[in-house]
């Protein structure tokens, strides 16, 4: 039998189970009155005369007393309303006696002892009922029985899944389809990717599925980088990854030279792998404005057919009552001392909130928080949200201008530079480094313990430390906010660069110059280059080579690009960077043969800088078209040989190359043919990989037609299957059609109508179901 304690559900929530409970229970439609609106009704079924009322008290934490106390108060409206049957149910668990003395308050003429539910009597309920309790999802997943469970399973884990920070979520949450539909994609295909706009609730729906998961058995493994998730990845074992802003940390970043090729292949293959194993599960989220563009970037993630696993919020999603009960729900469980519930109520300033264009789960969180608001006087706190909804950007802004001191700034700026989150042995010594470079320039004292304190801070408002100590902003917001103050302080951007301790740092600075919001740092490095190019040049040729790939995930040949682009937009302070660091290159490439992809990039580079004088582009080039010649070009596709190939054809000495290619070929015939064939959803990609197998033997005079010839047989075994699959889902659509066909002449239902007895009630409008559910929140 069900046991739950019914302290996760607001009022709102505990009068809908109610609602579906006693529907189920009772074999009626109930039709649904909030508090206030009908004195002593939340629930009523009239049929040809007769008059069913329900009234709910979610009294959990006052207990009898305060259920007692209420439904004194109410007692004479109730008998003024004469229904044929009264029926009160409460959260509250009640004896026998609790029940004989709700009778007596009411009067036993109109209320029987029977018609009383307790929680123990909702238990009984759900457990007659069990389709009503697995429809409110919200009621297992935030009960404290899975809390422990999960709390337990974490620890095993030793992930950095809070658990205890997703059950207060689950409580805030609203109920939607959105939620089982990700369920059913997990389910079926074992990939969800969630996509949507800042702030609409995405992290909060992935966390839900991960606790989900976990609740379930599953051994949670939250990954920064999809080569940890390639390395926890255990066949046989019930796991579920969860990947936070994927196309952040991949495809976008690799396309500004940011992340090794591996990434983004191994993120392709674990998409594919996935699927292909019953007892893992894969959870992504990302921006949908990122994921529009990365798939316009890479065909092989268009490839890889990620709408068939996507489910997306937006605000259209979320329907007039729906935010109301979002803000409902926070305000419900929340921290937010009573005054300032109190201005929420006033004058129904809770309509202009939920009806606000710029309304998303994200604001309402922010709101009501005490942290956040405790410096605003509640006679103030209608203005504070005012402004908070126009422009939440400056409400952060002001906190971090005015409200935290300079060394919390710094670790802003610091975590800013490592893209949000790290270690914090690597925060603590960044921060010494870039704290003494800003308090050097504006003169600020500095003091031994700065970086705790500055820590101490601003934990819990800006940025949390998790259980693996890896210190990480609170939520995206906090990087909109850094990418606000660097795009308008340019000056930061320059302190960030002066003050580095890894390149990652320098090249994410210089990324940010080429977006929209960095256009001004340009301009302000270019004044700054005396400043900054020491610093430049010893984190240019540092670390290069770690296998800490997690943070210093720049080889040298992927800094080159960045430096010539520095060199050619800031000037000769710059430039002689440049042949410094190929020169270190040149002497790796002599004692070991670099990634032929890299080298490409190099030579790209080269060829585009125009800081080198003629005679330097003519020798760096034959030196990287000499280790061109030597690269390792195992694990390539076909547009990856023929790159090397259109090299060799323009190459003297190419009779070794031209042997080791073809002995790349082979190898991939045996060890990536088979994923490319995988990532061909049309012929004409079929095609497109003839052609490029054909272009390879012109090239390099190899023949290829055995590899032709199967690619042509995958083709026709595809098309083959998709026939049968078109042929199935019409016999399949015609069915439906004509099953649908004979329900519709067995009755229908008016859309914005229910059913209620043997008549029709109209649904009351979004404006009047969220006043009175402010209504009832007054009252509670």
């Amino acid at each position: 039998m069900a046991s739950y304690d019914f302290r996760q559900l607001s009022p709102h929530d505990l009068e809908v189970l109610a609602r579906d409970l006693l529907q189920a229970e009772w074999g009626v439609t109930l039709e649904t009155f909030k508090s206030g609106r009908d004195g002593g009704v939340d629930l009523r079924y009239a049929k040809a005369g007769a008059d069913l009322v329900v009234q709910c008290k979610h009294y959990v934490d006052s207990g009898v007393r305060g259920l007692l106390r209420a439904l004194r108060s109410e007692a004479e409206k109730v008998r003024s309303l004469r229904p044929e049957r009264y029926a009160v149910v409460t959260s509250v668990a009640l004896s026998p006696n609790d029940k004989a003395k709700i009778v007596d308050i009411i009067g036993p003429t109109v209320l029987a002892s029977a018609d009383v539910f307790g929680a123990d009597d909702l238990n009984n309920l759900l457990g007659r009922h069990p389709g009503v309790e697995r429809a409110h999802f919200k009621l297992w997943l935030a009960s404290r029985a899975v809390l422990d469970r999960v709390v337990n399973n974490a620890v095993v884990t030793q992930t950095e899944f809070r658990v205890r920070e997703v059950y207060e979520e689950v409580r805030r949450y609203v109920q939607s389809d959105v939620y089982p539909k990700a369920v059913g994609l997990l389910e079926e295909h074992g990939i969800v990717v969630v996509a949507g706009p800042p702030g609409v609730g995405k992290t909060t729906l992935a966390n839900l599925l991960l606790y989900q998961h976990v609740e379930s058995g599953f051994r949670a493994v939250v990954v920064q980088r999809i080569g940890e998730a390639l390395e926890m990845f255990q066949e046989g074992e019930r796991q579920v990854f969860y990947f936070d802003d994927f196309l952040g940390r991949t495809f976008l970043g690799d396309r500004q030279g940011g992340v090794e090729d591996y990434d983004r292949r191994a993120l392709i293959e674990f998409l594919r792998m996935v699927p292909k194993t019953p007892r893992a599960r894969f959870i992504l989220t990302t921006r949908a404005h990122i994921l529009t563009q990365a798939e316009g970037l890479s065909e092989e993630l268009r490839e890889a057919n990620l709408d068939a696993y996507r489910v997306v919020l937006n605000m259209p999603s979320y329907s007039l009552e729906k935010r109301g009960e979002i803000l409902y729900n926070h305000l419900y469980f929340g921290d937010l001392p009573e005054t300032y519930v109190r201005e929420i109520l006033r004058g129904e300033y809770y309509l202009e909130i939920v009806k606000h264009g710029k309304f998303n789960p994200r604001i309402v969180k922010w709101l009501s928080d005490f942290v956040r608001v405790r410096g605003i006087a509640p006679r103030d706190y209608q203005g504070f949200v005012k402004d908070l909804m126009d422009d939440p950007t400056e409400i952060w802004r002001h906190a971090y201008e005015q409200e935290i001191s300079e060394a919390a700034r710094t670790v802003l700026l610091l975590l800013f530079s490592r893209g949000g989150a790290a270690q914090l042995g690597t925060v603590r010594a960044g921060f010494a480094r870039l704290h003494e470079e800003r308090c050097r320039r504006y003169g600020v004292r500095s003091r031994p313990e700065d970086f705790e304190s500055a820590l101490r801070e601003i934990s819990g408002s800006f940025v949390r430390v998790n259980d693996r100590d890896r210190v990480e902003v609170l939520d995206a917001s906090v990087l909109d906010l850094m990418n606000s103050v660097v795009g308008s302080a340019m000056d930061n951007a320059v302190d960030i660069v002066a003050g580095a301790t890894e390149f990652e740092q320098v090249a994410r600075v210089w990324m940010f110059s080429k977006t929209d919001k960095g256009v001004s740092i340009v301009g302000a490095m270019r004044d700054a280059t005396e400043r900054m190019v020491a610093n430049v040049e010893r984190c240019m040729i540092s670390c290069a080579r770690s296998t800490d790939a997690h943070y210093r995930w720049l080889s040298l040949e992927r800094r080159f690009p960045i430096v010539v682009e520095m060199a050619n937009e800031l000037g000769q302070e710059i430039s002689r960077l440049v042949g410094r660091l190929f020169e270190v290159m040149a002497g790796d490439w002599e004692a070991s043969a670099p990634a032929f992809g890299d080298v490409i990039g190099v030579r790209d580079a080269v060829a585009a800088c125009k800081v080198l004088s003629v005679a330097d582009v003519e020798r760096m080039s034959q030196i990287a078209q000499k280790a061109l010649l030597s690269a390792s070009c195992d694990g390539y596709f076909s547009e990856d040989l023929l790159a090397v190939a259109s090299v060799l054809e323009k190459s003297e000495s190419s009779k070794l190359a031209r042997q080791a290619l073809v002995k790349a070929l082979d190898d991939y015939a045996d060890d990536s043919l088979e994923a490319e064939l995988d990532d061909c959803q049309e012929p004409e990609q079929f095609d497109d990989l003839i052609g490029r197998l054909d272009d390879l033997q012109a090239m390099i005079d190899v023949e290829v037609h055995w590899l032709t010839e199967y690619v042509s047989e995958k083709k026709h075994e595809f098309e083959r299957r998709r026939a049968e699959r078109e042929e199935e889902e019409a016999r399949e659509a015609e069915a439906l059609w004509y099953e649908e066909g004979v329900s519709s002449l067995v009755g229908r239902v008016d859309h914005g109508r229910v059913r209620v007895g043997d008549g029709r009630v109209p649904a009351p409008g979004p404006i009047v179901a969220v006043r009175d559910m402010f209504g009832s929140l007054s009252r509670s």
